[in-house]
């Protein structure tokens, strides 16, 4: 027997659930920019701003929210905190080395107390 359920109720969770999506839209500078995921090479924290470092851009896109709060709105299996002060896309990554991360022209240090978790998610790559 096919059980109907009444119009207007879903129980398909994953109908419910958010969508994963491929950008995210940032206020800085009084409007609100698109950013594609696959283009934010790495994020800095300064307090209570972000600074969004995208592919191809001269200049990091500046947004008021802090490091911890962007971060959250990252997809973790893309994006690791690999300092109190950076996150890293895993995809820009070139190098790694002890102490810091080459991605492009720039070097991005490993601190302390987020090398062991960093190392870990890189050899799950390895």
């Amino acid at each position: 027997m096919i059980k109907n359920n009444p119009p207007g109720s879903n129980t398909n969770t994953a109908f419910n659930a958010p969508a994963p999506h491929d950008f995210v839209f940032v206020k800085s500078e009084y409007k609100i920019i698109k950013i594609r995921l696959e283009d934010i090479m790495y994020c800095a924290g300064m307090k209570d701003y972000t600074q969004i470092y995208i592919a191809d851009k001269s200049q990091p896109v500046l947004t008021l929210q802090n490091l911890k709060r962007f971060q959250a709105r990252l997809p973790e299996k893309n994006f690791v905190r690999v300092h109190r002060s950076f996150v890293v896309s895993l995809f820009h990554v070139d190098s790694i080395s002890k102490n810091e991360i080459t991605i492009g022209k720039k070097t991005v240090p490993i601190g302390n107390s987020y090398r062991n978790d960093f190392f870990s998610i890189i050899e799950k790559y390895s």
